[in-house]
């Protein structure tokens, strides 16, 4: 049991070490190219990238994918705080709030859907 707990710490750092690898490698990039604000999604879509050349030939490891799913539903409290401040800022904004929140909804649904659509149908 104990041999199982550090794999799983093992997958754990080598997931993360693999996730800030590409973002900061894609930061470096984009910051020769003056850039630097677009290392993140760089970042995101060259490690899609890779993972989905290496599915094609390669099965991707399970404890990968197990290690990115835990990460993926934790990061949602990452959120909160942002809820929180959207809230607050909801009470100043009168006439304005239908249209903040459907920026809202388009800016953050949107994409974690789509990329949930994604990763669902290649990885």
């Amino acid at each position: 049991m104990d041999r199982l707990k550090q794999i799983d710490w093992l997958a754990w750092l080598a997931t993360i070490a693999l996730i800030i690898g590409f973002r900061e490698g894609a930061v470096l990039v984009m910051r020769a190219f003056n850039h630097a604000e677009l290392g993140n999604l760089v970042g995101l879509i060259s490690l899609l990238l890779v993972l989905l050349v290496w599915r094609k030939f390669k099965k991707l490891p399970h404890r990968l994918v197990d290690t990115n799913n835990k990460i993926m539903k934790e990061s949602g409290f990452a959120f909160l705080p942002i809820c929180a401040g959207s809230l607050i800022m909801l009470v100043h904004m009168g006439n304005e709030i239908p249209l903040f929140l459907l920026v809202l909804v388009i800016s953050t649904l949107l994409p974690l859907w789509i990329y949930a659509k994604m990763a669902k149908h290649w990885l």
